[in-house]
């Protein structure tokens, strides 16, 4: 198996986003990975393994030779990519408790990085060594370099300059690289006090200019460190500024928290001193997307116009077009926005095809969103949402094609349709406690549920009324799979127990116990006899319905990672096979981030998958078996390709 695609953009880390100066590559972070992707083209696609903790810290030189990033957690490294060989150069271990920032010098000379330890490092990238670490800092959330040091006479030296700011601090320092000091020197706010959360030079490195949570931007003068202007912004706190020259002095693009992106003009008097800063016209200088703006990356324009690339909190990356904040804004073309990539932006914990169309699938997702995603180009086709802080996540979703159906927190099964998103309808009181796995039946009828404490329930979809009320699990039911005809269910349950249910008879047919750990999930063969299942015992258990116990168990692992608890598993059997169990294969995944693909004959490990961050929640093959879709805790949907005929891998010891 190989990773095909992954879908995802991690818009709550800082400056998660980036543009490669040919302007057509994207640099972004996608959980504990980064990703090099085309802005236009969905299907060019490169994914940077290194990290075992999600991504907290994302920067890309100004040639775009280097990728830098910083992750939270035990490890708490910085690594450095080469971009065009996409390959590690150097593995920093300097920080705890996470990084909080990285940047690089223009000259991609110096690396500057910044730890939750509150320690401050500047590392040579010629031979990957330490120039100066500076221990025990105020609080510090951005930075960035302003070139060399200039003199009292104006003229350049062979230090560098640096601004760093934080809560009630913004601090300009001096690197002399020779001597291998770091030189502080506070900045001069007056009576203001603010928490600084985003930083610019302007393009003659005269001011650097400081966004803050307060919603407004300050210009400091860089030789005298003292407040020049105050601009009040929009709302929610400025999340980034980019800084370049206009005829007339200063030209800003601002974005904030309320989803605002503006172009702000200022002019500077006779003295070069920056006084007044004004936003253009709204129509034309300002767009508003769907959530707070992360990241603001500049793309080559036509003339009279700025393209920004720009990613939010909302997991969405957008093009935007404005005009600029002069005199021709009031005749100009107003500001237009389109999005170019789409993702979840919490835990993707469930993923469905629909029976027989391995072209679509739905997922669910923590963020309150159901979203129906094209296989072919990657795009979101529709998207349902409710309130999660009224409903509860989802915790379960059966697509059909037509009709997406889920399970929630609030105790409700919902129905949307699939084209649109729209509600259809929804059932109230289905289970106390939440609804925790859900399955349509093969003739559109009726859908089953399993509830929290235990109960499996049967609802007729055209009234939405119960017919049928099962309950003999105590403890909450994780999977609930029909057979072919409609005729018989198979639940399993934390309480250790897998039942077979005569729907028509209302009746328990058969019940299979396992000895330790409850059951987190189940799939069942075609041959409506074999199920296969994945527990808290961490062991791979065959079951075959006419036994009590488990007529074959193995260990959920592979030589090169350790045994951890398994949360998802789904089967494939080739419709050429006839109900032949010996062509089948499985996969399951769990809290060791790892997608494993299995024989089901031999129980022999096939592949390995690894690309997730964070623990798997949900595994689907496409109905014709060509490919694989995991869900997962850090918020990727990863597409994986499948070649089921190359040799297997040896079974593990």
């Amino acid at each position: 198996m190989e990773l095909e695609h992954a879908v995802g953009f991690s818009g709550n880390v800082k400056s998660a986003l980036h543009l490669h100066p040919d302007g057509q590559s994207i640099v972004y972070a996608l959980g504990g990975g980064v990703i090099i992707a085309s802005l236009d083209d969905p299907h060019e696609q490169t994914f940077l393994r290194g990290h075992d903790d999600a991504v907290t810290c994302l920067t890309l030189s100004k040639s775009g030779r280097l990728i830098v990033s910083g992750q939270r957690g035990d490890h708490s490294d910085v690594i450095v990519w080469d971009f065009n060989e996409k390959r590690e150069l150097y593995r920093f271990q300097e920080h705890d408790l996470g990084v909080v920032l990285v940047e690089l010098s223009d000259d991609e000379r110096f690396l500057l990085t910044v730890g939750a330890d509150k320690k401050m490092v500047v590392w040579d990238m010629l031979t990957g060594m330490i120039v100066v670490k500076q221990p025990g800092g105020k609080h510090t959330q951005c930075a960035c370099w302003g070139g060399r040091r200039r003199d009292k006479k104006g003229r350049l030296t062979t230090d560098f300059q640096l601004v760093t700011g934080g809560d009630g601090n913004l601090v300009y320092w001096v690197l002399n690289p020779m001597e291998g000091s770091l030189v502080a020197e506070e900045c001069t706010m007056g009576n203001q006090v603010r928490n600084f959360t985003a930083l610019a030079f302007s393009y003659d490195e005269e001011y650097v200019f400081a966004g803050s949570s307060s919603s407004d931007f300050t210009a400091v003068h860089i030789k005298h460190k003292v407040l020049h202007s105050t601009t009040v912004c929009s709302s929610g706190g400025v999340r980034s500024i980019i800084a370049m020259q206009s005829p007339i002095g200063d030209r800003l693009v601002v974005s904030c928290g309320d989803g605002s992106i503006a172009v702000y003009e200022g002019v500077r008097n006779g003295a070069q001193t920056c006084r007044s800063y004004s936003r253009g016209p709204a129509a034309a200088c300002t767009v508003t997307l769907d959530g707070a703006v992360s990241a603001t990356v500049l793309r080559p324009g036509s003339p009279g116009r700025l393209r920004v690339v720009a990613g939010t909190e909302q997991g969405t990356v957008y093009e935007a077009s404005l005009a600029f904040a002069d005199e021709s804004a009031i005749v100009a073309a107003p500001a237009t926005f389109e999005v170019k990539k789409q993702s979840h932006y919490d835990k993707v914990i469930a993923v469905s095809y629909p029976r027989g169309n391995s072209n679509f699938f739905a997922t669910a997702s923590d963020d309150g969103t159901l979203r129906v995603w094209d296989v072919n180009t990657y795009e979101v086709l529709s998207r349902a949402a409710c309130q999660p802080s009224i409903t509860g996540p989802p915790l379960c979703i059966d697509f059909t094609g037509e009709v997406i159906f889920s399970g929630w927190r609030d105790g409700k099964v919902r129905a949307h349709n699939a084209e649109d998103g729209d509600d259809l309808w929804v059932i109230d009181n289905c289970h106390r406690g939440g609804v925790t796995s859900i399955q349509a039946s093969n003739n559109r009828k009726f859908l089953v549920s399993g509830g929290e404490e235990g109960e499996v329930r049967v609802w007729e979809t055209r009234t939405r009324e119960m017919i049928v009320h099962l309950k003999q699990h105590t403890h909450a039911v994780s999977s609930v799979a029909l057979f072919d005809d409609d005729s018989h269910l198979i639940s399993s349950s934390q309480d250790r127990t897998i039942y077979l249910w005569d729907l028509q008879a209302e009746s328990r047919k058969t019940a299979l116990q396992m000895r330790m750990g409850g059951i987190n999930a189940i799939s069942l063969l075609p041959d409506h006899v074999q199920i296969v299942s994945v527990g808290q015992d961490r062991l791979i258990s065959y079951w075959d319905l006419r036994e009590r116990d488990p007529v074959h168990q193995i260990p959920s692992k592979d030589p090169q990672h350790a045994i951890q608890e398994q949360l998802c598993i789904d089967a494939f059997t080739p419709p050429t096979a006839d109900g032949d169990s010996s062509q089948t294969v499985f996969a399951t995944a769990g809290a060791d981030h790892v997608v494993r693909l299995w024989t089901f004959k031999n129980g022999a490990l096939h592949s390995v998958g690894e690309g997730h961050t964070g623990s798997v929640r949900g595994v689907k093959f496409s109905p014709d078996g060509k490919q694989l879709v995991s869900v997962g805790e850090d918020g990727a949907v990863l597409v994986w390709n499948l070649f089921l005929d190359e040799p297997e891998a040896p079974a593990p010891a």
